[in-house]
């Protein structure tokens, strides 16, 4: 019993000693940057997730619209607009302190652990690195424009620069994955589950330095704190059960339920960081929010994630036995 319970949770434990041991040592972390450590990790992930996936089940995903689009209002419209909410109602009502939470919530899903989570959770892969792809090329717009609309605050952004990364990041290893995975087919069916272990074992190093860059920031920001945690926990649950019942309503398919709630509920903090130092350095809890929706997502939903299928808001009323499910892989049934 307790080797199936480490086997099943062991990645929560992981993540949750990572960002402990980020906050305490943080200086392996801060050059991580320097060697591009994080951008190969998302690079790997990317390209070892595509790499189980047919192209047909990317067109299946590809094809669903409505979760696209479904994805992306939750993301740009419903989380900033729940935030700033929620941080009237605590009392985090300042100029400043509604371009603080924007820091986090005007972003989109992160790159990296959503997909690996998703996995984690015999969700529909496909559909995470679709609607990831998709949220993250949105953001390069719809970003600036949340800033806009909700605090007449003006961040520009390259487009054709950000363009260009998104594609080398996501697109190309994508792209090279399914060029391959043919000639790697026996490889990938005998090795599944480590190619699994190996994406999360990234995560834990994105983890550790998205955390560590952000813990220096977080200097004359403790007054606030109580109801930093309180705006996150609140708005993180928020987000879950919100798009729990969208998804319900939207597929019928527990596994293509799963992906739209990670990926639509989760924020990338590498992102929101960039936009605070760049923009809004002066503002001292510009990182707090993002820091601590960051771990918070992170802990909540990798405990969550290997019985995510057996929710009642995601399960269907029948015990759920979809064709060719197996634990701990994903058949990536679209409905």
């Amino acid at each position: 019993m307790l080797r199936e319970f480490l086997t099943k949770y062991w990645l929560a434990g992981a993540i949750a000693l990572t960002v402990a041991a980020a906050l305490v040592f943080p200086a392996p972390g801060l050059v991580a940057p320097d060697y591009y450590v994080i951008d190969i990790g998302v690079v790997l992930v990317m390209f070892l997730g595509a790499l189980k996936i047919t192209p047909d089940r990317f067109k299946k995903a590809v094809n669903r619209v409505d979760l696209l689009t479904l994805s992306g209002i939750s993301v740009f419209v419903v989380a900033p607009a729940a935030s700033l909410g929620l941080a009237w109602v605590l009392g985090l009502d300042e100029g400043t302190d509604r371009l603080a939470v924007l820091v986090c919530t005007a972003q989109a899903s992160t790159l990296a652990t959503a997909i690996v989570l998703t996995e984690v959770a015999g969700g529909d892969v496909a559909l995470a690195m679709v609607i990831t792809v998709v949220n993250n090329v949105a953001t390069v717009f719809l970003t600036p424009l949340i800033f806009k609309v909700a605090t007449d605050a003006e961040v520009e952004v390259d487009h054709l620069a950000m363009a260009g990364e998104m594609a080398l990041k996501i697109l190309t290893p994508v792209l090279a994955a399914q060029l391959v995975r043919r000639r790697l087919e026996g490889f990938v069916s005998r090795h599944s589950r480590r190619l699994s272990v190996t994406s999360q074992l990234i995560v834990l190093v994105y983890v550790y330095a998205g955390v560590a860059a952000a813990s220096q920031r977080l200097e004359g920001a403790g007054q606030v704190l109580g109801r930093v945690v309180a705006l996150v926990i609140v708005l993180h649950a928020t987000m879950l059960i919100f798009n729990a019942i969208v998804s319900r309503i939207a597929t019928r398919s527990p596994e293509t339920r799963v992906a739209f709630v990670m990926c639509s509920s989760q924020k990338t903090l590498p992102a929101a960081i960039l936009i605070w130092k760049s923009y809004f350095a002066s503002i001292p809890i510009g990182p707090l929010v993002a820091v601590a929706y960051h771990m918070l997502q992170l802990v909540v939903d990798s405990i969550l994630a290997p019985g995510f299928l057996r929710l009642p808001i995601v399960a269907n009323r029948a015990k759920h036995r979809s064709a060719g499910y197996k634990k701990g892989e994903n058949n990536g049934r679209n409905d």
